[in-house]
């Protein structure tokens, strides 16, 4: 397990504690509502959804908190404008802990942002995210909201290597800090396998090392184009789920703090297997920071012992 020499610096996001050396806090896991070809979903346009069904996932979601104590953010996506105030609003009435709020749509990102300044939304939302392809008019409302937490991606075509995507970091760190936003998890952005997946945990490392920000990974990106996958034989949910909860843990060994791991269809299963990685991480750095002679506070899961 790692131990920073670097001070980790951990934030409150919406009352969910982000960041801090390994194994100090639990790792929090994000899961994604409301995106294309969930089964959730009606009509990505008009935001409409399966509400009962939505609820399940959120209940199944609540009892694996309850029963691992690993915090859950929820990601919800909105296609539209009017999609993204549908879903933002069913999800505060739902859930009261803290959820991100994204869009490929510039409209739909605006919309997320004015929503939860006019309802009173922002000590728990967290904008995803600062990234190269911002619109100005995107950067001036976000500017002037309350908003001042969000995921800083780390992403460029052209960076490659460890040296240009922490370039990349930097430059979008400072925008983040422009901008007001002064609660933060860098993302250094999974790419799907045989398109650069592994850079990140690289990059991960070195963001510990050399910044001290609390990390965030996207790792259910990594299967999405595998050609393995692809095959007959191996193109069902249960193979495919088999590689995000793959994903997930490598991601939560290489330290990151909080890790999305995409569709919550997949809950239960990233749940158990990150808290059964968790027991391992508390045992491994209990026993490093006696070697070290350190005294720092530990997440202690509740299935130890």
């Amino acid at each position: 397990m790692f131990v920073f020499k670097k001070e980790q610096q951990a934030f409150d996001f919406g009352g969910v504690t982000i960041g801090g050396q390994p194994g100090e806090n639990p790792t929090v896991l994000i899961g994604g509502m409301f995106s294309k070809g969930q089964a959730i979903v009606e009509n990505t346009r008009e935001g409409t959804f399966d509400r009962n069904l939505a609820q399940q996932w959120l209940d199944t979601a609540t009892l694996m908190v309850e029963k691992t104590e690993h915090p859950l953010v929820i990601q919800a996506y909105g296609r539209t404008a009017t999609a993204m105030e549908n879903h933002l609003k069913w999800l505060a009435e739902h859930f009261d802990g803290p959820f991100m709020f994204e869009s490929s749509g510039v409209k739909a990102r605006v919309r997320g942002i004015e929503y939860c300044e006019e309802v009173g939304l922002q000590e728990r939302a967290i904008y995803n995210s600062i990234n190269l392809s911002m619109k100005d008019e995107e950067k001036e409302i976000l500017t002037g909201s309350r908003i001042d937490k969000a995921v800083v991606l780390g992403w460029s075509p052209k960076a490659t290597s460890l040296d240009e995507r922490m370039g990349t970091i930097n430059e979008m760190i400072a925008s983040a800090n422009q901008m007001g936003l002064t609660k933060m998890v860098i993302d250094p952005a999974t790419m799907p396998v045989g398109a650069g997946y592994g850079l990140e945990y690289r990059t991960l490392l070195a963001i510990k090392s050399e910044l001290g920000l609390p990390t965030c990974l996207g790792p259910h990106n990594a299967p999405s184009a595998w050609k393995f996958l692809k095959q007959p034989e191996f193109d069902d949910e249960s193979t495919y789920r088999s590689a995000v909860v793959a994903s997930t843990v490598a991601a939560q060994l290489f330290a990151t703090d909080c890790i999305m791991y995409g569709s919550m269809v997949r809950t239960k299963e990233v749940f158990t297997a990150v808290a059964m990685i968790g027991n391992a991480i508390a045992s491994a750095v209990a026993e490093a920071n006696h070697a070290l002679g350190l005294d720092r506070p530990l997440f202690d899961p509740p299935t130890s012992g």
